[in-house]
């Protein structure tokens, strides 16, 4: 875990500089302007693959649910953060798997989407550090911990 704190922090430093620390993340304008990836709405993302994000296969872009994107601003405050988290979840693995991913020739969303899904226990791997990746970008650890320090008492 701690590589990918690490690397997360590194990531928060180069991309965000001072605002790195400033809450709530705001990860759309990170993977748009920063990044230059395209969020495109994909129709039924969720519905049809159980997923509410995801890279595209040359890492120019994430495909994003439809619905949840068009109810960003106005749509229920659980679809926003799930949409939030996905997108960090995406940056997670653009930037721990981009050089394993960039191994394989993938011609197709389906088949990049299909070596993303195989791969027995070692996808499970991927995804748990694509998850950690993404929680220690929207709440860095320094915030997480003067906030412990400000709530330790007010809980025992």
């Amino acid at each position: 875990m701690q590589e990918i704190w690490d690397q997360v922090e590194q990531f928060r430093r180069i991309q965000l500089g001072d605002r790195g620390e400033l809450l709530p993340i705001d990860v759309i304008t990170l993977a748009e302007l920063e990044l230059r990836l395209d969020l495109i709405p994909f129709d039924d993302l969720f519905s049809k693959f159980n997923i509410d994000a995801a890279l595209i296969q040359d890492f120019s872009g994430i495909y994003v649910d439809a619905q949840s994107y068009y109810e960003l601003d106005n749509g229920p405050i659980w679809r926003r953060y799930r949409l939030r988290f996905s997108i960090a979840h995406e940056l997670g693995h653009y930037v721990l798997h981009r050089s394993l991913a960039e191994q394989h020739k993938f011609t197709t969303f389906g088949e990049f989407f299909e070596w993303i899904r195989s791969g027995d226990g070692e996808k499970y791997n991927l995804e748990k550090a694509a998850n950690e990746f993404a929680g220690r970008l929207l709440v860095p650890k320094s915030r997480l911990d003067e906030h412990y320090s400000e709530t330790r008492f007010e809980i025992s």
